[in-house]
Formats: structure tokens, C-alpha cells, sequence
């Protein structure tokens, strides 16, 4: 019988190439900047949605619960973020910060790596700060500070989790 692989480095690399993604169209609402990351960020999303629900279902045949479950999620949340369901309601995206967060408390519940639950946490941040952006946005004001913040924490998101899947993967970096 052939093996199964674990799905854990190819999810963080693509969370890293989503949440940089992510961090970037943030990075370029603030500087009033048109690089088009915008077409780009919805494609990008769905198509790594696509691939979440198939890491999901290798995640389930391995047996890693907390994987099949934080991917499982990443699909859904990156499903709401494509389709535009969330918007014309930040509090779609206040519930996906809320989730992530409850992912942090179970990632330290289960002995993860702690730089783990710091790119959560940083997900968890990104999410809120795009729903703050929207609510700020349809409220008629200016929501530059909030496309910076959701930058900041979609390009830290991504950077931790390249480095965590480049440790995990070379087996040469320290991961903590």
C-alpha cells in the first residue's frame, strides 16, 4: 500500500502565497497604488480554495484532525472571500477572525508549534482588519489605516508561513 503524505507543508505554503497575496492588496489600497492585485487576489483565492478542499480530504485520510479542520476552514474562508459574500458584510469576516482565533487556543491546546499559532494569529488579524476596512469603507469614511493594517498582518501571515514550511520541509530550520 503506498504511503500518504502528509498535507501540512504544501497548506502552509499556500497560505503564505494567499496571505501574501492578501497582505499585498492591503499594502496597495493604502499607497492608492494600482498594481491589479485585485482580479488577482479573487483568482488566487478560489483557485487555492480548490486545493485546500483536496489537502482537507488527504489530511482526513492521514488522520490529522487539526489539519482537516484548519484547511477545511481556509477553503470556506477563501470561498466567502472570492465570491464577495462577505462584501457587503464585515461581520462574515469578524466570524472568520473569530474562528482563527479559536484555531490559536487549540493549536496550544495540542502542543503545535508556537510559530503556528502565531501565523494564526496573524490570519486572525487580517481577517478582523478586513472587516474593519469594510465597515469603515461603507460607513462613507476613509479606511487607509485599516487597508495598512491588514496589510501588515497579511504579509506577516505569509512570511511565517513560508518559513514554517520551509523548516518543516528541509528539516534544516528551527521550528519553535
Amino acid at each position: 500500500m503506498a504511503e500518504r503524505i502528509d498535507p501540512t507543508v504544501p497548506g502552509l505554503f499556500l497560505v503564505a502565497v494567499i496571505a501574501l497575496v492578501f497582505g499585498f492588496l492591503g499594502l496597495e489600497g493604502y499607497l492608492d497604488a494600482d498594481w491589479g492585485l485585485g482580479g488577482v487576489a479573487a483568482n488566487v483565492a478560489m483557485v487555492i480554495g480548490v486545493i485546500f478542499v483536496v489537502l482537507t480530504v488527504s489530511a482526513i485520510r492521514i488522520g490529522n484532525a487539526f489539519a482537516a479542520a484548519l484547511f477545511g476552514f481556509v477553503a470556506v474562508a477563501l470561498y466567502v472571500v472570492q465570491y464577495g459574500l462577505a462584501g457587503f458584510s464585515p461581520f462574515l469576516f469578524y466570524l472568520i477572525a473569530i474562528v482563527f482565533i479559536v484555531f490559536v487556543i487549540v493549536a496550544f491546546m495540542i502542543g503545535a508549534p508556537k510559530l503556528l499559532a502565531i501565523m494564526l494569529l496573524f490570519v486572525a488579524l487580517l481577517y478582523l482588519f478586513v472587516g474593519v476596512f469594510i465597515a469603515v469603507a461603507l460607513g462613507g469614511k476613509d479606511p487607509e489605516t485599516y487597508a495598512l493594517l491588514f496589510g501588515i498582518f497579511g504579509v506577516l501571515a505569509g512570511l511565517v508561513a513560508l518559513y514554517l514550511s520551509f523548516a518543516l520541509s528541509t528539516q534544516k530550520l528551527p521550528v519553535f
